[in-house]
Order: structure tokens, then C-alpha cells, then sequence
């Protein structure tokens, strides 16, 4: 792990209903992500559940990152973050989504930031 340089993305995502592709992004260069970080700032309509996927190319590559209560931070976490999730690489040149999933409520939205932590390169 020496001279490795931590990049970080942060995301703002005005309130929005359960979809996909929230934020989306092609990347420019290969990344291996070692943590991400989730924090609704407001819901309405009372949701009971908000989670947030990472799709590489469309497949899931990191899933179910939790912050059902506002202003109570989820964290998907590896051994570089202190945490025990494995390391996930995305080829330069991928397009990078996060959808939202809100459960419960009625009609609920989430106002929310994303802040995802990157290693340049493959570095797993």
C-alpha cells in the first residue's frame, strides 16, 4: 500500500423518489474503490428504508450501502478504511451508477449525499 494516493468523488442528490442511475459517470481512469460513504439529509414521505447500490456497466458491484435514519451516516468500508469489504475494481472507461432504493412510506424522497473513496489503478 505505499505511495497509494486516496481520491474521493463526493455526490449531492436533491430530493428524489426510489430510481436508478441518480448519479451517473463514466471512469476516467481505472479505480478501485475502498469505501463509500451515504447520508440522507431529509426524507419525506417517512420512508422506512434507503439504500444505495454501485452499478459497474450496469452490474451491481457494491449493493445495500444503509442510512435509514437522516443525518445518520451508512458506510460500505475495506481493510484500507478500516472495515472488513472487499476492494472492488472498475476498469477505466466504465460507466459508474448509484440507484436509490426507498422502502415504506408514502411516496417517499431522500435527500442524500454519496462520497465514494478510490485508489487510482488496481490495487485490490
Amino acid at each position: 500500500m505505499a505511495n497509494e494516493v486516496m481520491r474521493v468523488l463526493p455526490f449531492h442528490v436533491s430530493p428524489l423518489a426510489d430510481a436508478d442511475s441518480v448519479i451517473a459517470f463514466k471512469a476516467l481512469e481505472a479505480m478501485t474503490v475502498v469505501g463509500v460513504s451515504l447520508c440522507a439529509t431529509v426524507f419525506t414521505g417517512t420512508p422506512t428504508g434507503c439504500t444505495v447500490d454501485i452499478q459497474d456497466d450496469t452490474a451491481d458491484v457494491i449493493t445495500a450501502i444503509t442510512a435509514d435514519t437522516a443525518l445518520t451516516p451508512g458506510t460500505w468500508l475495506t481493510p484500507h478504511m478500516g472495515g472488513t469489504e472487499t476492494p472492488v475494481t472498475i476498469a477505466a472507461g466504465s460507466v459508474v451508477e448509484v440507484d436509490l432504493n426507498l422502502t415504506g412510506g408514502t411516496t417517499p424522497t431522500a435527500e442524500f449525499d454519496v462520497v465514494v473513496y478510490y485508489l487510482a489503478g488496481a490495487q485490490a
